[in-house]
């Protein structure tokens, strides 16, 4: 066997030469990060509270926006569905788009809604205070509407569909929701779920939905103290998501398949050290899709997102993978045998 036909050969194969061929639809809650980083050195006069000398502001893209920053970084073309305001950090969102040429004619602004943004304040050894601006409330009618001509004028050339849910109010209706999913059905087209949701069961015909930890006992009210707990909890959560299939990242624990009628199968994660898990989430949801609709199996596509997530982790901040870095960590990689 040569280098391409080896062990990994497959999965850097289909990175190499299908990645870059799949159209992906993200629709859910588009959020912005900001980042205000500077000095402390004194206390404030008027309370108890350190003073921040900022230097340096930053902003990156967010819940859904990164899922979609994930995506194109893997090579997919991708469109976006969702709300973002005619505001600052709507417009450096639409900006962030267009320059990774992402399709924004899905962003919508609806009259009295703020660009979802969440901003940190923090030193560069420790964060200091979070200020979240929002509305999670449900969007509009009006603006369901909107969404879902686009997502039907779209949907016919689309590979799949993540839905991607931070609970800001793009996907809080049920019935909105569905119509989204039965027209994925009608196409044939793959839908992922990334919900931070309990109320899952609007969820119900998705190809997978993939929760972390915490989401699964809070979805189905059990607390996970051992593996009894966890095979029970999961059971749980797929019956009442009405899901094909359910991913469960479980941080150094790896990733957790349950399908149907048949025995829960582990990926352990890959060793790596830990610098920052915010976003791996989000790569992991990436990852398996593309990884799916390319025609690996759910067995590849979850060691692809494994290491996929190693990489994510290994660097500080909110970090998209690369199809590059992907393929060079599958080559290396001695876990990633098919099977």
């Amino acid at each position: 066997m040569n280098e391409m036909t080896g062990k990994n050969g497959r999965l850097t194969e289909t990175i190499c030469r299908e990645f870059g061929c799949k159209k992906i639809l993200v629709i859910g809650d588009l959020m912005v990060d900001e980042y205000i980083v500077g000095n402390v050195s004194r206390l404030s006069p008027e309370a108890p509270i350190p003073v921040l000398d900022s230097k340096k502001c930053s902003m990156e893209a967010g819940g859904a926006s990164n899922v979609a920053h994930n995506l194109n970084s893997l090579g997919a073309e991708v469109l976006v569905a969702g709300t973002a305001a005619d505001d600052e950090a709507g417009g450096w969102l639409r900006r962030h788009f267009m320059q990774l040429q992402i399709g924004t004619e899905g962003i919508i602004a609806e009259c009295g809604r703020p660009t979802t943004v969440k901003t940190r304040y923090a030193t560069k050894s420790q964060q200091l205070l979070r200020v979240d601006e929002e509305d999670t409330r449900s969007i509009l009618e009006a603006t369901q509407e909107k969404l879902f001509r686009y997502v039907e004028k779209n949907m016919e050339a689309m590979d799949a569909v993540v839905l991607s849910d931070y609970q800001k109010g793009v996907l809080e209706n049920g019935i909105f929701v569905q119509r989204i999913i039965r027209m994925c059905q009608k196409y044939r087209v793959l839908v992922a779920v990334d919900s931070k949701s309990r109320r899952i069961r609007r969820f119900a015909g998705a190809s997978f939905i993939k929760p972390n930890n915490l989401e699964l006992e809070a979805a189905v009210n059990i607390r996970i103290v051992d593996d009894g707990s966890f095979e029970q909890a999961g059971r749980m959560y797929l019956k009442e998501s009405g899901a094909e299939v359910l991913l469960v990242t479980r941080g150094s624990k790896g990733i957790s398949v349950f399908w149907p009628g048949k025995a829960r199968q582990d990926y352990p994660a890959r060793d790596a050290q830990v610098y920052d898990v915010c976003g791996a989430g989000d790569t992991v949801i990436s990852t398996v899709t593309l990884a799916l609709v390319c025609g690996l199996s759910m067995g590849e596509a979850v060691r692809l997102a494994n290491i996929a997530a190693g990489i994510s982790i290994s660097r500080t901040g909110t970090v998209v993978v690369t199809s590059e870095e992907l393929m060079r960590s599958v080559y290396e990689s001695e876990d990633c045998c098919i099977g």
